[in-house]
């Protein structure tokens, strides 16, 4: 008789575990990092308002400058979005995803005054 009641107390406790672990804890954590121009800067840039004297002491020295033979200068600035995502469902699966987007903000300056900008991936 006590073997069957230990084999049904073990069956009990391994239910009990079975039902426990699939609930587990879950976990997501998710940190953003974000270095160069915000979108609301740049929407207070005034092209054909706006000298490169005013441009580069809102935003600082670009990171590239290119003379083109025209005479026109092209001001880089280099921007990087890093999202790092994790999710664990504790003690079994640990999903990790880390995504980093990289892309430039160019700007064109002809006569001294900033004339136009885009974003190249």
């Amino acid at each position: 008789m006590k073997r069957y009641k230990l084999a049904e107390v073990a069956l009990l406790v391994l239910l009990l575990v079975a039902s426990v672990l699939p609930v587990g804890c879950v976990v997501c954590k998710t940190d953003e990092q974000y270095t160069g121009i915000a979108d609301v800067t740049l929407q207070g840039i005034q092209c054909g308002r706006m000298t490169r004297e005013q441009l580069v002491a809102r935003l600082g020295e670009p990171a590239e400058q290119h003379l083109t033979d025209d005479g026109t200068e092209i001001l880089k600035y280099k921007c990087t979005k890093k999202k790092d995502n994790a999710f664990v469902l504790f003690p079994i699966v640990v999903v990790k995803d880390d995504k980093k987007t990289e892309y430039t903000v160019a700007f064109e300056v002809r006569d001294g005054v900033v004339r136009r900008y885009w974003k190249e991936t």
